[in-house]
Parts: C-alpha cells; structure tokens; sequence
C-alpha cells in the first residue's frame, strides 16, 4: 500500500527513524500510539472519509514482536483505501473528510506519538 501512497513513506520512515532511538520502547506505547492516530482521523481535519463507514471500520493494528522488538503495524485493510487517501480534490460525503488523512493525523501528531512511547518505555 504504501508505494501507492505519495509522501506516507517519509513520513513514516522519519518516524520510525525517531523510534528506534527510543531504546526499551514498549508493545503498549506502540499500541496507544496507534489509537491515538485512529482517533486523530476522527476529530481532526482531514478527517477519514464515511460513505458507507467500510474504510473508517477497516483500521487494523497489527502487534508483533520481530528480533525481540516490539513493532506494529497499522493502517486500512480497505482494498480502495489508498486510492481515496491519495485522492486529492475529491468531495467526500462526511464534512471535513479529505485525503491524505493519515498521512497528516501522523504529521500532526508526530511529537505525541513519540512521547507516548517514551512515556511507556520498559525498563531493562
């Protein structure tokens, strides 16, 4: 989805890169930071689009642990997600909707992303 996505992959490679240097991030910071985007694309413009409710219901997160490190992975698993995301200029139904939701919901939020994870970082 990603490749499909224009200006997502920098953003989230500059996040990642600011993560990583959090040493003992916690599964339970990833996971609130990734409620905290969820409910971002919910309250703040660009707002997710709400024709039938299907894309806004289609968020995933998906915990993992990968060379001993919490990672998570997070998006839409709308098949047509990362068409309307890209799509700019389009008229959505909902007030407020627009592309690139997601995109700006992690551009916003960046600095309260990385200090939620900060925040739960497991002592070692």
């Amino acid at each position: 989805m990603l490749s499909h996505i224009k200006g997502l992959d920098k953003v989230m490679n500059n996040l990642n890169k600011e993560i990583s240097k959090i040493k003992g991030a916690s599964m339970e910071g990833l996971i609130e930071a990734t409620i905290l985007i969820e409910n971002d694309m919910d309250r703040t413009p660009p707002l997710v689009p709400i024709d039938t409710g299907n894309l806004r219901s289609s968020f995933f997160r998906d915990p993992r642990v990968v060379n001993g490190s919490p990672v998570i992975r997070f998006g839409f698993g709308a098949s047509y997600a990362w068409w309307v995301h890209e799509n700019v200029g389009a008229t959505f139904k909902r007030p407020g909707a627009g592309a690139k939701f997601l995109e700006a919901a992690l551009k916003r939020n960046q600095e309260e992303i990385l200090q939620i994870i900060r925040e739960t970082v497991v002592k070692r």
